[in-house]
């Protein structure tokens, strides 16, 4: 009742269009998502997001749901998600996009990139670990580890920085991983993806720990 009540004084809006969500419509109105800029990459295994990851063999597919572009829809459902305390968000994104995608296969592990402890602190929640639990709603016996790999470094935000200069900002920011990973499939997952320089990193420790294959899925790229 206190619920309804509060939501007749306050109505939850669309991120979007600002337009009054009705009680089946989350964070976005029906109509915003018939809008999403979805990127198809999970029906090309060749799509661009791939390409950033070619270098590193042990990754075998890469796909993001949206593209992030400035001021779109994307852009807004991530700054929510990311500095707006709506980390609701992210389980919406990943239930969304989980429909859609279909893998072939089910991964043993899910890794949500990990933030470092004091962003996590300031923040409250890690952005991808929400997109993580949504996805895994659809694979089922999919265990999500974020014990696995730790972030030691905390890097300034990579947005202004160029390519070369996101590379260099992200060495050494991760943990070493500590288990045999051999025969084990791995699923990272990723809020926004651009160079790719952050996932890399990851992906490269993943290789060291003889991750049989390992399979990117973010929730927009640039």
């Amino acid at each position: 009742m206190l619920l309804d009540f509060l939501s007749l004084i306050y109505p939850a809006t669309c991120l979007n269009c600002n337009q009054t969500l009705i009680s089946a419509e989350n964070f976005i109105c029906t109509s915003c998502k018939v809008d999403l800029p979805l990127t198809n990459d999970h029906l090309n295994p060749e799509n661009e997001l791939f390409q950033k990851f070619v270098a590193e063999p042990s990754v075998r597919s890469a796909s993001s749901y949206l593209y992030f572009n400035e001021g779109g829809i994307a852009q807004k459902l991530i700054h929510a998600l990311k500095y707006e305390g709506a980390s609701q968000v992210g389980n919406m994104l990943g239930g969304l996009y989980g429909k859609l995608i279909c893998l072939g296969f089910v991964p043993e592990i899910i890794v949500p990139i990990p933030i470092h402890e004091k962003r996590l602190e300031r923040r409250g929640y890690n952005q991808s670990l929400g997109i993580a639990v949504g996805l895994a709603e659809h694979f089922d016996g999919a265990e999500i580890r974020e014990d696995l790999i730790f972030r030691v470094k905390n890097t300034e935000t990579q947005t202004k920085r160029n390519k070369v200069s996101r590379w260099l900002n992200v060495e050494n920011i991760y943990s070493d991983i500590e288990e045999d990973l051999t025969g084990k499939r791995v699923l990272v997952v990723d809020d926004v993806i651009t160079t790719g320089a952050t996932v890399g990193m990851l992906c490269s420790k993943l290789s060291a720990a003889n991750a049989a294959s390992i399979h990117i899925i973010c929730a927009a790229r640039g």
